[in-house]
């Protein structure tokens, strides 16, 4: 397939001889990822085949826009996570996957699916890891997913409301820059419809502007609230431990989701064994948040004060007026988790993360 117009053939067949139709982006999904998933399931829902979006991250770890479009629409598709889709998933089922080719990067396990089922819809170019699939229509021309899909809809002429054109507008502008790289004449002839069709260059901007003060109040709390603690005495490869806090302010309160991604940031960038970031998620409660690896078991720490999840991720909320105090008994539940594995300095050394 190389043309719109093949793609509107072949999509179409597909889909009108399925019973269900499962959309899904890449992992850490994106405007453009859930933006196209979100125009696909208006076009399912044209030919009256009942359509579901697969997002299996955690919702509390993805970017702060591409939840709210989320929240805003549990109401109208069907968000669901693995574990339903392969419980839902049968012969009469088409998987429709964009804004990505490659298996390694979807969180469903392609290999037992038959290849017939596969549709593949995407504007990156394949390599060794590409979804082996008869299926697949890549424009490595179009700016985006979202450009393709908005083709799609046009192409079919279905009427679709303001919403959905902003969110494919935002999977444009993402994947160009705003528009600054990445475009072609079709770019802009698909934005400049999207616009006709009621799109809000406001809310677009608006939720970039979200995102990136999103960003900034995370990367102030990591810099400017992070100690880093050692706890055993190898001195090739210690335990070390990052607890993030504001400690200029620390009755500031954020949203749960700032605490897990300034966690999962310092996993991410600082190479670190475990990262606990706490703070207040209202006037009396303290959030903590909590990443693990290999050598520390999260959740054997967090359940000392009443939380839960797992060995790398969990989280517990606790009722005090002093998070000093709750650090001090993170701090010695830490010492607990990790006593059967290493030996443990009375003091552990603190290096304080550098600007």
């Amino acid at each position: 397939m190389d043309t719109i117009y093949s793609l509107k053939k072949c999509l179409e067949n597909r889909i009108v001889s399925s019973k269900k139709v499962f959309l899904l982006g890449h992992n850490e999904p994106d405007f453009d990822s859930i933006g196209s998933c979100i125009g696909l399931s208006v076009l399912a829902s044209y030919f009256d085949v009942k359509s579901y979006i697969i997002v299996n991250d955690d919702y509390t770890r993805i970017q702060p826009g591409v939840k709210k479009i989320i929240d805003e629409n549990e109401d109208r598709f069907k968000f669901i996570k693995n574990d339903d889709f392969y419980s839902l998933f049968d012969k009469d089922s088409l998987i429709i996957i964009c804004d990505v080719n490659k298996k390694n990067m979807v969180s469903v396990n392609l290999d037992n699916i038959s290849s017939d089922s596969i549709f593949v819809i995407d504007h990156h170019n394949v390599d060794d890891n590409t979804i082996k699939t008869k299926n697949i229509f890549i424009n490595i021309q179009s700016s985006s997913a979202c450009e393709i899909v908005a083709q799609l809809l046009n192409s079919f002429k279905i009427k679709y409301d303001n919403r959905i054109a902003d969110y494919l507008l935002l999977g444009i502008s993402l994947d160009t820059k705003r528009f600054k790289q990445n475009t072609t004449s079709k770019t802009h002839d698909v934005a400049e419809k999207l616009i006709d069709n009621g799109a809000d260059i406001d809310f677009v901007n608006n939720l970039f502007l979200e995102e990136f003060e999103s960003f900034c109040r995370i990367s102030n709390l990591i810099i400017n609230g992070t100690v880093i603690e050692k706890y055993s005495d190898d001195l090739i490869a210690p335990i070390q431990i990052s607890f993030t806090l504001n400690r200029n302010n620390p009755k500031e309160i954020y949203i749960k989701e700032d605490y897990a991604k300034a966690a999962d940031r310092m996993m991410k960038f600082y190479g670190i064994d475990a990262a606990f970031t706490l703070g207040y998620i209202d006037s009396d409660t303290i959030h903590i948040s909590a990443r693990g690896g290999k050598k520390v078991d999260v959740l054997k720490i967090i359940s000392k004060l009443g939380g839960g999840g797992n060995s790398q991720s969990a989280g517990a909320k606790i009722v005090s007026d002093d998070i000093f105090s709750v650090l001090e008994e993170l701090q010695d539940s830490i010492i607990y988790g990790i006593s059967d594995k290493e030996d443990i300095y009375d003091s552990p050394k603190i290096i304080k993360v550098k600007k």
